[in-house]
C-alpha cells in the first residue's frame, strides 16, 4: 500500500541548541580543541585588568609547553622606557638557567643582528635559528640544557639539534618589535612543524594585544 509512510516530525530548535551545547562542553576533545580552549581562556584574561601582564606571559609559555610539545619557552619584551629587550618569562629550564636568561638584554640592533644570530625567515613574524650556524653570542651557551651537544651533526631535515630555536616576534602599531616568543626543543627531538609555528603565532597576537592594552591602562592611570 502506498503513501502510508509517516513524515518525520519537525525538529525542535531547542534540540539543535542542546546538541551543540553538549558537544561543545562534553564532547571528545582533540588536540586542536584543547589548544583553542586554552587560547580562549588566555584572551579572557587579557580582557581582565586585574590580571598582570607577567601572569599572561607565564600562562602563554606554559600553554606552549603543555599543548604543543615544546621543551623550552622564553618570552621577552621591549622596555617601554629605555627601549631595551629583556626576557620576562622562562619555562622548561632549570631555575639557575632561567635566572641567567633574565640577566640578558639586547638593543634593537643586537636582537636582529644576522652576524651574531643568523636565521631563516619562515613568515613575517617567525624566524628559524639552526645549530650549525651557532646562533648565540659568546657566553650564551649556558642557555642550553646540554651545551656539550652543541656541535652535534644533523642527520635529517626534520631532526632538532640542541642549539635550534624559533623566534616569533610581535609588534606595535608602527611595526616595531615589542616582544618575542622563543621556542626550542621538542619532546620528539624534531623541528616544530608548520602547525606548531602557526599556533605560536596566534599566541603571539594575543600577547601583542595584551602588551598594548596593559601599557595603555598604565598610561591612563598616571
Amino acid at each position: 500500500m502506498y503513501g502510508t509512510e509517516e513524515s518525520p516530525k519537525p525538529v525542535d530548535p531547542s534540540d539543535v541548541a542542546r546538541r551543540l551545547r553538549l558537544e561543545y562542553s562534553r564532547g571528545v576533545k582533540d588536540q586542536t580543541q584543547k589548544v583553542l580552549e586554552d587560547i580562549i581562556e588566555l584572551c579572557l584574561q587579557v580582557e581582565r585588568p586585574d590580571v598582570p601582564l607577567k601572569t599572561i606571559l607565564t600562562k602563554s609559555a606554559e600553554l606552549i609547553v603543555k599543548r604543543l610539545g615544546i621543551a623550552n619557552v622564553a618570552i621577552g619584551l621591549r622596555d617601554h622606557i629605555d627601549g631595551i629587550y629583556r626576557y620576562e618569562v622562562v619555562v622548561g629550564l632549570p631555575d639557575d638557567v632561567a635566572a641567567e636568561y633574565m640577566k640578558l638584554s639586547y638593543t634593537r640592533e643586537q636582537l636582529t643582528n644576522q652576524s651574531t644570530y643568523k636565521s631563516y625567515e619562515i613568515s613575517r613574524s617567525s624566524r628559524l635559528f639552526l645549530g650549525e650556524d651557532h646562533p648565540y653570542a659568546q657566553g650564551e651557551e649556558f642557555s642550553y640544557n646540554r651545551p656539550g651537544l652543541l656541535d652535534m651533526k644533523r642527520r635529517s631535515v626534520t631532526d632538532s639539534l640542541e642549539a635550534d630555536y624559533i623566534d616569533t616576534f610581535f609588534f606595535d602599531a608602527a611595526g616595531e618589535i615589542i616582544g618575542w616568543i622563543e621556542i626550542s626543543g621538542t619532546r620528539l627531538k624534531k623541528i616544530p612543524d608548520a602547525t606548531t609555528v602557526k599556533w605560536v603565532e596566534v599566541i603571539s597576537f594575543v600577547l601583542e594585544a595584551a602588551v598594548r592594552i596593559r601599557r595603555l591602562e598604565a598610561k591612563s592611570a598616571r
